[in-house]
């Protein structure tokens, strides 16, 4: 077996615990604000939690994929890791400024994200960001 294919899974093998750990850290803040939304913010209000949904997050560890976030019932709970709706943890817009910035074409800036994160970015999103 060469190094190269040593190196290259103990690289994905390492990139897997850091995402794992980013995972395990996003998922107990969650859980600490809403104890603490629950216990303190809304402490006279009727209202308690209620299960889980799942959320695609790419960070600048990697995209996780099953990010468990807490809610509640009556539907008042947002955390402040990330905006309702959001997928990026804000990385990729400062990365796409910079390389913009720098001189590269949107094409390229597309063609880069993409063997990045696995997804297609074209020019006219690229644009907006």
């Amino acid at each position: 077996m060469s190094n190269s294919i040593l190196n290259s899974d103990f690289a994905n093998q390492l990139e897997n615990m850091i995402k794992d750990f980013v995972q395990e850290k996003l998922e107990f803040i969650m859980r600490e604000e809403i104890k603490n939304f629950l216990q303190v913010e809304q402490e006279h209000v009727q209202n308690s939690r209620n299960g889980y949904y799942h959320r695609t997050l790419d960070t600048k560890y990697g995209k996780i994929e099953a990010l468990t976030v807490p809610r509640d019932r009556n539907g008042d709970f947002q955390t402040q890791l990330f905006e309702p709706y959001q997928r990026q943890d804000g990385w990729l817009e400062q990365a796409i400024i910079k390389m913009y910035q720098s001189g590269m074409s949107t094409r390229e800036i597309g063609k880069f994200i993409e063997r990045i994160l696995g997804s297609t970015y074209s020019p006219t999103t690229i644009v907006y960001y």
